[in-house]
């Protein structure tokens, strides 16, 4: 007799409807200033081209993408609130946008760049 293996399946949420829940920071870590800066240093190597050295959309790539770079000082990109969001498109990229999926970074640097993004708030 053969052994019968056990199958294990998953949904993808595509294929079942379901949006994936966006996922939540290390506590502590958007607050946290040695995250801040180290953020700002990896939004410095790898950002600034495209969203400028103030985050504001206006960085040296912005001319002729359509759309234009996002304005990260302004909300939702800004808000703490929407953090997750914000991992997600650089985690994944924004579709119908220039900007790219970053998947070299780890999810730490990844948040540590949402860490930065939410100090660029437009007063």
């Amino acid at each position: 007799m053969r052994p019968v293996g056990i199958v294990l399946f998953t949904i993808s949420p595509v294929i079942s409807g379901c949006e994936r829940a966006a996922p939540v920071p290390p506590a502590g870590l958007l607050a946290s200033r040695e995250a801040q800066a180290a953020g700002g240093a990896i939004f410095a190597a790898h950002c600034t081209l495209c969203h400028g050295v103030n985050g504001d959309g206006h960085g040296e790539r912005q001319e002729g993408m359509d759309p234009r770079p996002a304005n990260l000082t302004l909300p939702p990109w800004s808000e703490t609130a929407n953090a997750g969001r914000t991992f997600l498109a650089i985690r994944n990229g924004v579709p119908g946008t220039a900007m790219p999926a970053w998947p070299a970074l780890s999810d730490r640097e990844v948040w540590e760049v949402v860490a930065y993004i939410t100090t660029l708030k437009n007063p």
